[in-house]
């Protein structure tokens, strides 16, 4: 079927106008039939567009339309659904009621009355300005956008290190390993820093499981407290030493030395034995970034809690929630392309942007892509708002 069907609110008329256009029509033709026959044309203000399919069942979430991504994903999702039905299915593209009455003021077209069902009087927009109080607008962008951001702010603040390179994020831990900052970690920590956490910064990272190498201290030997920058020998750095610290990096472990098993092992009375008795040894090569767990209790850089800091769900179990509803998109045969990539949680497709990026990243067909990224995009809107609504 090459027309599309689109069912567009008019500020006019009563009802939708059905509008027929090509499968081939771009984003910005799109947007120019729905915002002509919408009536805001020639208002400063346009109003956030989103889309359901005719055929969509009420507690199916709508879709955003505000990219070209969005686009080929209504374009991508209709397809999909007429080659099941065998028939035409419309896209009903969806206004906000706020922003329809803000519309037929502006444009002194008498309607019903402001107001919902139960009585509220619902705001009139200033549809010339911005910033009129219509938080509808922008509640879908700010959060990912802050996220993104602050990945990015994070990943140059922490990529200094000369011992692990510019390609890498990392922090020092309590017991002074480097912990290599992981993909999960650093989305982690943006999070926090987007939402305005309590107490969390560029250097301080949220309170949380997923960080606790950087809160506790060292579980060493009763009476050995965690080593210190004053207590290390002089000139020592973190930075350029590819050595651990003493004496856990020596070989042979403490054997010989005396004194070894009371105090701190690196008072100014054993920093002499030690710069005499013993050459410290380097860890294998690969291993120097990573904390010994059983030394020092410390767990690995794996987000064993990032359930508790990440709202969004995993790919793996988004996609067989998807694929019950759309089976003929075999997506449960393309979790392996994402896994394998390490892409592991929805909002990490959201953040490659585009159909294409997605169809390149992870080797699938660009309609699969474009369909996977809208229904990613309204999960995402949906669990959005539900965290908005519970912080009200």
């Amino acid at each position: 079927m090459v027309e599309l069907v689109l069912l567009i609110p008019q500020a006019d008329g009563e009802g939708n106008q059905r509008e027929n256009i090509t499968r081939a029509t771009d984003f910005d033709e799109a947007l120019d039939l729905i915002y002509t026959t919408i009536g805001c044309a020639d208002v400063g203000k346009k109003p956030k567009l989103s889309y359901k399919l005719a055929t969509a069942t009420a507690k199916e979430a709508v879709i955003s339309l505000a990219s070209v991504t969005d686009w080929e994903g209504l374009v991508a999702e209709v397809t999909a659904a007429e080659k099941k039905k065998k028939s035409s299915v419309a896209a009903n593209i969806l206004v906000t009621e706020q922003y329809m009455l803000s519309l037929r003021a502006q444009l002194n077209i008498k309607k019903a009355p402001t107001g919902n069902k139960r009585g509220k009087k619902i705001q009139i927009l200033d549809l010339e300005h911005a910033g009129s109080g219509d938080d509808d607008f922008d509640e879908g962008l700010g959060i990912m956008e802050k996220e993104s951001k602050f990945v990015e702010q994070l990943q140059s603040h922490h990529g200094r290190c000369q011992l692990c390179g510019p390609s890498k994020a990392c922090k020092i831990d309590v017991s002074g390993n480097h912990q290599v900052l992981s993909n999960n970690m650093l989305k982690g920590w943006a999070r926090a820093l987007a939402a305005e956490t309590h107490g969390v910064t560029m250097v301080t990272p949220p309170r949380a499981g997923l960080f606790s190498m950087f809160f506790k201290s060292m579980a060493g030997p009763a009476g050995n407290p965690p080593a210190t920058p004053g207590s290390m020998a002089p000139g020592y750095s973190p930075f350029m030493n590819p050595y651990v610290f003493m004496p856990w990096g020596m070989k042979g472990g403490m054997g010989g030395m005396p004194g070894m098993m009371g105090g701190n092992p690196f008072n100014s009375t054993m920093s002499g034995q030690l710069s005499n008795a013993v050459t410290p040894s380097p860890l294998p090569r690969g291993n120097h970034l990573a904390s010994s767990s059983a030394l020092s209790g410390i767990p690995s850089s794996d987000p064993p809690e990032m359930g508790a800091l990440n709202p969004y769900p995993e790919i793996a179990d988004f996609f067989r929630k998807v694929d019950v509803h759309y089976p003929r998109r075999c997506l449960l045969d393309l979790i392996s392309n994402f896994d394998d990539q390490s892409y592991f949680n929805i909002e990490e497709i959201a953040t490659l942007g585009s159909a294409d990026t997605i169809s390149r990243a992870v080797s699938i067909t660009t309609g699969n892509a474009a369909f996977i990224l809208g229904e990613v995009l309204s999960e995402i809107k949906r669990i959005d708002k539900a965290k908005a609504r519970s912080r009200a």
